[in-house]
């Protein structure tokens, strides 16, 4: 009887040790699929599925082909902003695997599976997009491959020439979206967004605040004015980050992020001319200048002279000011929710910041300096004017260079 009971036993356990398997192999393979959303009627469309079927034929995937335009909107949405694809990485035709892996623009069939058989392992997850969908192949892509970009799951982009598989990846000859090439644009914008004439008058308003810590200060004047210039350049620093990160969320997350770009280039152009205008017309008709009633909110909270007043002032300063200046700013919010990730672009949004209160710090360390704070002041008046000539053909050049450079 034990040995009975005992087989018995065994028997259940055996059983239930296999129905979890099974149950457990069944539930692992619903989730596998490959999906091809594409939309239209094109004999093309078909073919490319059937090769990728074929290709993958000793997968155990659930092959579909989706071709409801409203399923496939909703698809593309989904995982682009899932997987953090930008703009310029969004294409007409996505074939996804597990959610994970996708490759954009018909990316021929054996590289696909190659990635699958040698590579996927490797990647929680990737996204493929072929550039040359619709166009010709010359005598360089028939010898080197077609170029592709690749988005990997840390955020980064990179951009190289594929021939038959996945293995031969070349990026002797290739761009990266994360290079340095942005770094002197961001900063440069970021330095010309913080000396335009709607931030001379910030700067004045700082040169004054902290002449009013001097005066308030009791124990160590130098210390004091150090640690209140602190408080408020971070306060505008995070007021104008907090701007841009809302923007550059909206914007990369949207259906459109590269309408967006387009409008920035558009703002940026547009507040140009009117700094043009008031070189050589000054005085008439509109003019970008912070309103006095936000200036009288400011200078009930700065004659307060506290840390949590210093603060408030600060975000006051950021908020009151973007509508003045923001032309610069939305034209590289816009170009980098169109050509970065969320991730990338907020790297870049963090060095455009530091430039922007560039100015400020520079002001801070020759705070004590009442000579030299007295003659900055001086040059920054007489000066006005042709910062609005110099910053007006900024704006026009850098809302012109992301028109027609494809950024935009």
């Amino acid at each position: 009887m034990k040995k009975k009971s005992a087989l018995t036993i065994i028997c259940y356990l055996l059983l239930l040790v296999a129905s979890s398997s099974i149950l457990a192999d069944i539930q692992v393979h619903s989730t596998e699929s490959v999906v091809y959303y594409a939309f239209g009627q094109c004999a093309c469309i078909r073919e490319y599925f059937e090769n990728v079927e074929s290709a993958l034929s000793d997968y155990d995937f659930n092959f579909h082909l989706e071709r409801s335009f409203d399923k496939i909107e909703e698809a593309k949405n989904r995982l682009y902003k899932e997987l953090n694809v930008p703009g310029e990485m969004q294409g007409k035709y996505l074939l996804s695997i597990n959610d994970k892996f996708l490759f954009i623009n018909e990316v021929p069939a054996e590289i696909v599976a190659d990635f699958m058989m040698n590579h996927s392992q490797l990647y929680p997850s990737i996204v493929v997009y072929n550039t040359n969908i619709g166009g010709g192949i010359d005598d360089r892509q028939e010898n080197d491959g077609i170029v592709y970009k690749i988005l990997f799951g840390d955020g980064s982009i990179v951009e190289g020439r594929i021939r038959d598989s996945f293995s031969d990846f070349d990026v002797s000859s290739v761009t990266n979206i994360m290079s340095l090439s942005f770094v002197p644009v961001v900063f440069f914008s970021g330095l010309l967004d913080g000396i335009n004439p709607c931030a001379f008058a910030v700067l004045f308003f700082f040169i004054a605040f902290l002449y009013l810590a001097r005066e308030r200060s009791e124990a160590s004047i130098r210390r004091s004015i150090f640690i209140t210039g602190s408080i408020y350049i971070a306060a505008v620093y995070t007021g104008y980050l907090l701007i841009g990160l809302a923007v550059i969320k909206v914007a990369t997350f949207s259906s459109f992020p590269h309408l967006f770009s387009l409008i920035g280039a558009a703002l940026a152009v547009l507040f140009g001319l009117v700094n043009l205008k008031d070189y050589f017309w000054p005085g008439r008709g509109f003019s970008l200048k912070i309103p006095k009633s936000a200036w009288k909110t400011i200078a009930t909270w700065m004659h307060k002279a506290t840390i949590p007043s210093t603060i408030v002032v600060g975000l006051l300063v950021s908020v009151v000011e973007f509508p003045c200046t923001g032309g610069i700013y939305l034209a590289i919010l816009g170009m980098l929710a169109d050509t970065t990730t969320f991730t990338t672009g907020f790297l870049y949004l963090l060095l455009y910041n530091v430039a922007f209160v560039f100015p400020l710090i520079i002001i801070l360390v020759f705070s004590n300096n009442k000579t030299v704070m007295t003659k900055m002041r001086e040059w920054i008046l007489s000066k006005e004017r042709e910062m609005r000539l110099v910053t007006g053909l900024g704006m026009i050049l850098l809302g012109l260079i992301l028109f027609f450079t494809g950024s935009a």
